[in-house]
């Protein structure tokens, strides 16, 4: 029996970012004990995976070196439409042997890869609606070989040790048990991760994963519409969306039931501003009025389509026999002023910001408190990812 791991670093490569955290078990439990952030070189990762592992190692070896605190062993998360793919199978319900059996089956009939040289793992998962049944679930990951070997690769070219190969919707699951166990970890819940290129709808019965999606949506697609309606450089319009970019209190978009959001064309010569109350406005007013409006209203078709796409998740979970109660939102996206409150209102479902670092002990360095304060929903896979110690 393998020994388990008493400090792991985890490793989250996004399309803007790498972002790692290294936590080590204490005499009371677990803490975060390092954190990194970094940015990804350019043209070495997009939404299908990872294309540049010589460069992007030698990126991620410094950062490893400055936040992992001497920690080797390392739990990579494998992200990417050509990179793995995760899916929840209903099948009859078996020993262990037969299902071994059976799963070979599947997942020789759901490779999705041009190479059919893959590597795999599954587990059952715990779903109440089929207690009384015949039938199971069984939660699947399958990535072609040359994936898993480049990401061995680069993890050895960072000085670390490969402890683990992971998928982010059983990483944020850790987040949501260890985080959030007394509200999204006792609720049917959907977790919105909002990252750069890309957005993962997961859905969740009491932190156990019930449903994985991925959408070709994330930030960029804000930042790109405010360029487009701009004309700004796509650096511009980034910068802008960062210092001025909110959504008024008075928005919503892509709701239950309710038809389309009316949107008041931007008017540079009108005087009036929206005087919302949530936590986004306090940025908006304090701007001279029209920039930050004028970044919404670019921003607003974007949006509108952001929260249909999680509405349609949710409506093919619910078409399942499954329920959501809540609504956990995490990534870079999530920082923009107004969101949180945004899709609350839009889908009329309890949505909070995911706090990767509440409810764990937090023992980090002073340089990185700073990380953890500027950047702490952006870490949310990683520390799940490191949390692989504490589960598996």
């Amino acid at each position: 029996m393998a020994k388990r791991l008493t400090a792991a670093v985890g490793i989250d490569i996004g399309t803007q970012t790498i972002k790692t955290a290294t936590i080590k078990a204490t005499k009371d439990g677990y803490a975060i004990t390092g954190l990194g952030i970094a940015p990804t070189p350019e043209g070495t990762v997009d939404h299908t995976g990872i294309f540049d592992a010589q460069t992007l190692g030698a990126t991620l070896k410094g950062l490893v070196a400055m936040s992992s605190g001497g920690v080797k062993d390392a739990v990579f998360c494998i992200n990417g439409q050509a990179a793995v793919v995760v899916r929840i199978l209903e099948v009859p319900r078996m020993s262990d042997t037969e299902l071994a059996d059976h799963m070979q089956w599947e997942i020789q009939r759901n490779i999705p890869f041009a190479e059919t040289n893959v590597v795999s793992d599954f587990r059952p998962i715990d779903n109440p609606a089929l207690a009384n049944t015949q039938n199971m679930e069984v939660v699947m990951a399958v990535s072609p070989r040359s994936a898993i070997e480049t990401v061995m690769t680069l993890v050895r070219s960072a000085g670390c040790k490969p402890a683990a190969i992971d998928v982010e919707a059983l990483g944020l699951a850790r987040v949501i048990k260890t985080c959030h166990y007394n509200d999204l970890g006792i609720k049917n819940a959907c977790f919105v991760h909002m990252g750069h290129s890309t957005t993962s709808i997961n859905m969740y019965r009491s932190g156990v994963l019930a449903f994985p999606r991925t959408v070709p949506l994330g930030g960029s697609m804000l930042t790109k519409a405010i360029s487009d309606g701009l004309g700004l450089t796509m650096a511009e319009a980034e910068s802008r969306k960062v210092t001025q970019g909110y959504v008024p209190a008075t928005a919503a978009g892509g709701g239950f039931g309710a038809g389309p959001t009316m949107v008041t064309p931007y008017n540079p010569f009108s005087e009036q501003q929206d005087t919302g109350e949530d936590s986004g406005q306090d940025a908006g007013q304090g701007m001279g009025g029209g920039e930050g409006d004028a970044v919404y209203q670019a921003m607003a078709g974007t949006l509108e389509e952001f929260t249909a796409e999680i509405r349609r998740s949710i409506d093919y979970f619910k078409s399942r026999g499954g329920d959501v109660e809540m609504i956990g939102m995490s990534g870079g996206g999530a920082n923009l002023k107004g969101m949180v409150d945004y899709v609350n209102r839009s889908l009329g479902i309890p949505t909070v910001k995911v706090d990767p670092f509440a409810n764990i002990a937090v023992m980090l360095p002073a340089e990185h408190e700073t990380l953890r304060q500027n950047n702490a929903s952006e870490f949310a896979t990683a520390i799940g990812m490191a949390l692989h110690i504490a589960y598996d």
